[in-house]
Parts: C-alpha cells; sequence; structure tokens
C-alpha cells in the first residue's frame, strides 16, 4: 500500500489489518510509526553523507566537501578541475560550475555573477569528471530493488573552454539536468544498470533511490554520484512533475516500452510484502 503521510491503521479496514501489508512513504514520513505493518520510507542523507556511504560500500565515486572561503584542495586527490555545486537548492541544475583546482583558495564572492546561487546557500565542492563534449549523466530510477527506467540527460551546451578566463567559469552550468537546456533518452546500458543495482542493494532500508552516474569520456570508468535516497525522483513523489512533459502522463508509454515500469513495480510490492512477511 502505498500511502501519504495521514493513514493510520484506524484508517484500514478490519479485514486486512491481520495479510501481510507493507506500508512505504515515499516522501515526509509522519513521526508515528504505522504500527500494524512493515514500514519503509524515505529518509533525507546529505551529499556527503551519501559519499561516505558509497565510501564504505566500495562503490566508484567522486570526492566531495563543503566549500569554504579560502580553502585549498590536495590535487592528488581532486585534479586539475573541480565542480562546485549548491548543496541545498538541488534539482534546478542552476550555478553549477567547473573551476580549476588552482583557483579555489583565491575564489571571492566578488567573483560570482550577482544573481548566483552561491549567495542563497552554501556550496559544495567536488572533483570533476569529464562525460564528452556536452555534460552528461544517467539517471536510474530503482523501487524496492528494481529498475522501473534508467535515461541519460545530455546539456544543449557545451562545457566552458578550458582555457576560458574565471567570470565564463563562473557563469556557466555544467549541469545536465538544467530543465530549459536537455535532452532525456530513454536508454538501456548494462554496465549503467548494474552500477545501480550495486548501490541499490548497498541501501536496502530506502525503498526508492534515483541513481546518478556519471561516464569518464577519458577511460569510461562510471562514478556514482549520488542516490536521492530522500525521494526526490520526480516521477514518483513530486507534484512538480506534473509541469514538466517528460513526465507527463504522455511520457508513461516510454517507461511501460523500456522495462514495463508499472509492472516491476506491482511485483516488487508483492516480492517485498511476502519477504518481509516471513
Amino acid at each position: 500500500t502505498m500511502v501519504s503521510d495521514f493513514l493510520t491503521s484506524k484508517m484500514v479496514p478490519s479485514e486486512y489489518l491481520n495479510l501481510p501489508m507493507l506500508v512505504i512513504y515515499l516522501c515526509n514520513p509522519p513521526p508515528t510509526e504505522f504500527k500494524v505493518a512493515t514500514k519503509l520510507a524515505v529518509k533525507e542523507m546529505s551529499k556527503i553523507e551519501e559519499y561516505e556511504h558509497f565510501k564504505r560500500q566500495n562503490l566508484p565515486c567522486l570526492p566531495i566537501e563543503r566549500f569554504n572561503w579560502g580553502m585549498e584542495l590536495d590535487p592528488e586527490i581532486y585534479g586539475d578541475w573541480v565542480v562546485l555545486k549548491p548543496e541545498n537548492i538541488q534539482s534546478t541544475g542552476k550555478d553549477v560550475n567547473m573551476v580549476p583546482t588552482k583557483l579555489i583558495p583565491n575564489l571571492k564572492l566578488d567573483d560570482f555573477p550577482e544573481n548566483h546561487l552561491i549567495r542563497e546557500d552554501s556550496y559544495l565542492v567536488q572533483k570533476f569528471v569529464k562525460t564528452g563534449e556536452m555534460p552528461a549523466h544517467f539517471r536510474v530510477c530503482t523501487f524496492l530493488d528494481e529498475i522501473l527506467f534508467s535515461t541519460r540527460l545530455t546539456s544543449i551546451y557545451p562545457y566552458p573552454d578550458d582555457n576560458s578566463n574565471l567570470k565564463a567559469f563562473l557563469s556557466r552550468t555544467v549541469a545536465s539536468n538544467k530543465q530549459d537546456s536537455r535532452v532525456r533518452e530513454f536508454i538501456k546500458d548494462s554496465e549503467v544498470n548494474e552500477l545501480a543495482m550495486r548501490v541499490s542493494a548497498s541501501l536496502p532500508k530506502h525503498p526508492l533511490l534515483g541513481i546518478d552516474i556519471l561516464r569518464d569520456e577519458l577511460d569510461q570508468k562510471l562514478y556514482v554520484i549520488e542516490a536521492n535516497v530522500g525521494g526526490n525522483v520526480w516521477s514518483f513523489s513530486s507534484t512538480m512533475a506534473t509541469h514538466i512533459p517528460e513526465y507527463s502522463p504522455l511520457s508513461k508509454k516510454d517507461r511501460i516500452l523500456q522495462y514495463g515500469a508499472w509492472d516491476r513495480a506491482a511485483e516488487a510490492l508483492v516480492r517485498k510484502t511476502h519477504e518481509l512477511a516471513k
């Protein structure tokens, strides 16, 4: 049973209370537990907490830490380039910038455009991986260890030229999820899906994941960037998704044709309910 946060056991027909029941909260789990059933719920983790989890699980990931003015980064760890990205204002793709590692210690607020999100949010700094001529990443949506769909998002704008000046770097986003400047494709990539399943298996208590993965253009290695363990996967748990064409009812056909998303979700619910009932 997928329920909203106001459901209590008193609202469930009594004949169901003796049956195996799994309650899944896709957003905003209530403070009071649902006491008649096994419960799974999304739970927020910071991007740094996710990274630490990936490291413990030996999953390929990229170093990340909070950005502080004047900080120095070890080029042996971060390489020649890093990405600056907002910590809390996410999913918009705005103001995600690639910057030479050597310039990080000397950055000043005045270097950034007046409307830059660094004036509104704390920031993270992460090792940069170039994914091709254009920024691109994979998004794999998993539900109870089943892949429901997998896509590749590619920016319509190339990376800044390596010889650009600092102003150009800080005014050009390198995120491939910016809604007004991206192309989304439904793709089947066995290596990407295999890594996504490893990530999913490492987070058994998190029912719904939106796993973001990068492929390095130089050596083709894959890296998991984040898993969105808080349920921020748009197509399932965000009312904002209803206003985005690629998540409209018309796109349901794509998800059915790719992996049969609705059937997979239903089968996963039955399997998990029986598994937990034992």
